[in-house]
């Protein structure tokens, strides 16, 4: 049985196992990379540290979010074009998409490089955690094209029929990045410069390793002169559904942005710190919903392409299912063991008083995030790019950024993390309306 055929014919769940778990172990090893350096860090510097690291978090957002554009986006057409076999689409998907994703990360690290200070301002760097966050943000900027590079391999690998493969691409960086950790930080003492140094060794490892497998015939790529001749309206429509994931990770750094500022204001570094562990934690929580997104991706894309509805929303079903679950199990063990988890980070009892309940609060309804995110993806790998940039949107800013004012001012410093879960259960009821209007429409293309 060909790939083509396993998509549409093969077991569904043991295929969304196949695809997702890989996808979703790859995220969450993407996550590692910021939430090692913070551990390090935090244990071996302190908090005002802990707090520069955090201050840069949105740097890392910015770097994901065009790689994602590209690869998602790319890689999403890339299906849609398999399920039809038409292999010159498929080429010139994964070439395009390449070509973008140097250009994007190339014109972002200029202007990082360029306006670091002005950017920095913008983070809202504290005068206790700039000198770290000064250190950190400058080298983390150079690895921008690597982290794009690498997004673009681990995806174009996966929905190739290698999940593994493309788990590993990132794998690889990742182990690289932990074991220079704990020599730059731990043993030779560099302090936030090693952590930095770390990360981008790392981010180049994976991308070396994305590029071997590709030249070596791991996925359906051919490669050929013509697979790198830039299509304008091709890369309009990579561009186009891969948006969502441009919006997410940039709202997402955003709101890291509003976050540091609003809780700078209501609690100094403590509370930025412990925003550290949130928002890390909250990466465990989002990268396996999204992993099992984009495992189903190349099972979604090439049955809508092939006209199998039933088994496109079949697919959603199923996945949802399991991505609940997966995330319930972590918000079980955030609620349960929040001082366990704040220790983890080198916590002070500061820390511990405030992140405690902010932790719990933040993550109350954390599990309704598994559909959320599936719902995004869904609208992305059917082409259908609106419905996930609304729903995005909504939920990451038009929501979200107005509750972080608003909440506070009625109940202090904790209002700020009862912004989240509010936004997500907004989001949850747009989510279930626009997939059960998309079920209709589909079902009513099927024939009678």
């Amino acid at each position: 049985m060909n790939k083509t055929n396993q998509f549409s014919q093969g077991k569904l769940f043991p295929l969304i196992l196949k695809y997702s778990i890989p996808a979703a172990i790859s995220l969450l090893i993407t996550a590692i990379y910021n939430i090692v350096d913070r551990i390090f860090v935090g244990n071996f510097n302190g908090t005002s540290a802990l707090a520069g690291l955090s201050i840069c978090f949105p740097l890392s957002y910015m770097m994901m979010a065009f790689g994602l554009t590209c690869s998602a986006g790319g890689s999403s057409l890339f299906s849609l074009f398999a399920g039809k076999n038409e292999q010159k689409k498929m080429n010139a998907s994964f070439g395009n998409a390449l070509i973008l994703v140097v250009i994007f990360e190339l014109i972002l690290t200029a202007i990082l490089l360029i306006f670091v200070n002005p950017i920095l301002e913008v983070f809202g760097v504290t005068e206790t955690s700039y000198s770290y966050a000064f250190e950190y943000y400058r080298i983390v900027a150079l690895g921008c094209l690597f982290q794009g590079l690498t997004q673009v391999f681990c995806d174009f690998v996966r929905v190739s029929g290698k999940p593994v493969w493309g788990m590993c691409v990132t794998g690889i960086g990742a182990v690289t990045n932990i074991v220079l950790d704990a020599v730059f930080v731990a043993a030779m003492d560099w302090g936030v410069t090693g952590a930095a140094w770390a990360t981008v060794i790392g981010q180049i490892f994976s991308t070396l390793f994305g590029l071997y497998l590709v030249w070596k015939g791991y996925t359906k790529v051919e490669i050929k002169k013509e697979t790198f001749r830039f299509n304008f309206n091709l890369s309009k429509k990579i561009v186009s559904c891969g948006f969502a994931f441009w919006i997410a990770q940039m709202a997402m750094g955003l709101i890291s942005l509003v976050y540091n500022s609003q809780l700078g204001k209501y609690g100094g570094d403590t509370a930025i710190s412990v925003y550290a562990v949130v928002a890390s934690i909250m990466t465990f929580v989002i990268m396996p919903a999204s992993g099992i997104s984009q495992g189903i991706q190349p099972i979604v894309g090439n049955n809508f392409g092939a006209g199998n509805y039933k088994r496109v929303m079949a697919t959603l079903y199923q996945a949802s299912a399991f991505s609940v679950g997966i995330t319930c199990i972590i918000w079980l063990i955030v609620l349960l063991f929040p001082k366990s988890i704040l220790l983890a980070f080198g916590a002070t009892e500061e820390m511990l008083q405030l992140g405690i309940v902010g932790l719990r609060t933040n993550f109350c309804i954390t599990p309704i995030l598994g559909f959320v995110m599936l719902a995004t993806t869904f609208f992305q790998s059917i082409a259908k790019p609106i419905p996930s940039v609304v729903i995005t949107f909504l939920r990451q800013i038009l929501f979200l950024i107005p509750f972080i004012y608003i909440f506070p001012i009625l109940w202090g410093i904790n209002g700020i993390f009862v912004a989240q879960p509010v936004s997500d259960g907004l989001a949850l009821i747009l989510s279930i309306i626009l997939v059960a209007r998309e079920q209709r429409h589909l079902y009513k293309r099927l024939p009678r």
